[in-house]
């Protein structure tokens, strides 16, 4: 089950045609281990994914692979050559203002 923060992140990000395909993608991550990924990797997945079908796929197959690259694509950026934390998607994503 999706928080309803990521469903409504879909449907602000993705284009109509796309918007079941992400979903789905996202409804069935998992990890390594095979278990489900948690509310903070799909939020990571779709941030670095940024509205893209194809970037979103990739992140969600990375999963599988290592968690923590895909943590890192969402919640950091590169500045002056140092890795900064800019957002904490152990929280809801926040919707952006219109």
């Amino acid at each position: 089950m999706l928080t309803p923060d990521v469903e409504k992140f879909i449907a602000r990000r993705f284009k109509p045609s796309d918007r079941e395909t992400a979903l789905a993608l996202c409804r069935s991550a998992t990890i390594h281990d095979g278990s489900a990924a948690g509310p903070r990797l799909i939020r990571c997945a779709l941030i670095a994914g940024e509205g893209s079908l194809e970037k979103l796929r990739g992140e969600i197959e990375h999963l599988k692979i290592d968690y923590r690259d895909v943590i890192m694509a969402g919640e950091y950026v590169s500045k002056n050559g140092e890795v900064v934390r800019v957002r904490n998607l152990n929280e809801p994503i926040e919707d952006e203002p219109r």
